[in-house]
């Protein structure tokens, strides 16, 4: 039966797909990464990307959550056309003037983040990529509003391969180090940037206005100004740990929270590829605060057992795919994860500000997040390392979760299911805890891990966490993904 639900569940699973390949180069590239770059060469990179995105932050325009807001609920083919034309010749002016910006001072950036000036030519490189953003993006928003899942899905194929490609390249075959990084990723994203606009350009021709731009820009201004708490929040940390520490230490730090992305790749960002234009139809259902709540204990079911899995494995994972130098950088990842937790529940919670389109709250929520996060980071940093920047991202994460959770439910209460799921939490904690007492020898490691694994499922069906009715729908949840056309037929292309 295709129901509501049913097309979420399949959708998603492909966006997940899709996102596993348009992401995964880091992943599939992490042996290489590891073995031929230094744990100083990774540090490196990571500030180059993180001075990349603060400045797209301070002069793009991140209109995607808008777009989706005006687009779904465009009433005619016309009006939306006009929005995604919009959006993109917004997109590009505002990248445009950073991108400028990031040319024009590329010296003394580099000076003063890595005192050494010879670093403003990988700046200019790393500049490209962000000037091509929006041409990228906002193709990619429009291709999810449209609920055009394979085709997401083959665009993030073509990314995988190429980038892949280039990287294998540039670091192996030439030994370019960040430099390879560099090229792969400003090549990367004018091949992806032309052939993604020109499928947009192609479905809604050029149509843009001025008062269409306008709505845009006002809807996410308070968004753009959210989002420079997003990459403090995010991104903060590293700067912070390069004052404190060293490269080598932002390098494995970076590769430690590498894995808090990767859990968020495998499992909130592909719901959220279609949850964004769904939660907005099923609004307008009666029994919408049900199907809230029904996704919500979904949802978390599986960041709860991804986010057990993945810290159980890292360290094995990271003992075999990586350099020693890299092996500390595992302790941090279950901290990161809880953090990103907190993180997508904010995403979901964040509905009833949506809805009444009172975005301020989330650049409130940001501030009130930024100041908190900072105490913790000039207090735990100095004293613990990573390990004092990760809990500082824990804190952060749950002091904007908070915020936003409580004026969000002012507006529209979904009397979400809190019990149940902190209780799904709480078991998966305990389970990992007992993981500490494991022994070392990757083998062994191994087989008690995947027997944790096993006695958590056990444990999850046994105990009373959830109605018998409860259990019965996650089976048939789990047996749709199996019969998914991912792996029968090619539906939705």
């Amino acid at each position: 039966m295709n129901t509501p639900g049913n097309k979420v569940v399949k959708h998603s699973s492909i966006y997940m797909f899709g996102d596993i390949l348009r992401y995964s180069t880091s992943l599939i590239m992490l042996p290489i990464y590891t073995r031929f770059l230094t744990p100083e060469d990774y540090g490196v990179i990571e500030l180059l990307t993180m001075l990349i995105d603060f400045t797209a932050l301070i002069l793009g325009a991140r209109i995607g959550i808008s777009v989706f807001r005006f687009y779904c609920t465009a009433t005619s083919g016309t009006e939306k056309n006009n929005i995604i034309s919009s959006a993109l010749i917004l997109g590009i002016f505002f990248n445009g003037i950073g991108a400028i910006t990031l040319f024009l001072l590329s010296e003394t950036l580099a000076v003063a983040i890595f005192s050494d000036a010879s670093f403003q030519y990988y700046i200019v490189l790393f500049a490209i990529t962000m000037l091509l953003l929006p041409l990228i993006e906002i193709p990619l928003v429009h291709i999810r509003a449209r609920q055009k899942p394979w085709l997401f899905f083959y665009f993030s194929i073509a990314k995988l391969v190429l980038q892949v490609g280039l990287n294998v390249y540039f670091i192996v075959y030439l030994d370019m180090h960040v430099e390879g990084v560099a090229y792969s990723a400003a090549i990367t994203s004018i091949v992806m940037a032309t052939a993604l606009t020109g499928y947009s350009l192609s479905k809604v021709g050029l149509s843009a206005s001025i008062a269409t731009c306008k709505k845009l820009f006002s809807f996410s201004l308070p968004l753009m100004l959210a989002s420079l708490g997003t990459f403090y929040l995010t991104f903060g940390d590293r700067y912070i740990l390069s004052i404190y520490t060293d490269f080598s230490q932002v390098g494995i730090y970076s590769l430690g929270y590498k894995f808090g992305f990767i859990f968020m790749i495998l499992t909130w960002v592909p719901f959220e590829k279609i949850w964004d234009s769904e939660k907005y139809e099923i609004h307008k259902r009666p029994n919408a605060k049900a199907t809230y709540q029904e996704y919500f204990l979904y949802v978390n079911i599986i960041l709860i057992t991804l986010g057990l899995c993945i810290s159980l494995f890292t360290k094995d994972l990271i003992k075999i795919m990586a350099d020693p130098a890299f092996l500390n950088a595992h302790q941090i990842v279950p901290i990161i994860i809880l953090a990103f937790i907190f993180q997508a529940w904010t995403k979901f919670c964040d509905l009833g500000i949506l809805l009444k389109k009172k975005t301020i709250q989330i650049a409130h929520a940001e501030l009130i997040a930024v100041i908190v996060m900072s105490i913790a980071f000039f207090t735990l940093i100095p004293a613990y390392g990573f390990y004092g920047a990760a809990w500082a991202a824990v804190i952060g994460f749950g002091t904007r979760f908070y915020w936003i959770y409580k004026k969000a439910k002012k507006l529209y209460d979904m009397e979400l299911p809190w019990p149940k799921v902190n209780l799904t939490l709480l078991l998966a904690i305990t389970f990992f805890l007992v993981s500490l007492l494991i022994p070392e020898g990757i083998i062994t490691s191994i087989a008690l891990r995947l027997a944790l694994i096993v006695a958590f499922i056990a444990a999850f069906f046994a105990l009373p966490i959830f109605s018998r009715h409860e259990k019965e729908k996650i089976m048939q949840t789990i047996l749709t993904v199996k019969n998914h056309p991912l792996f029968s037929s090619r539906a939705n292309k």
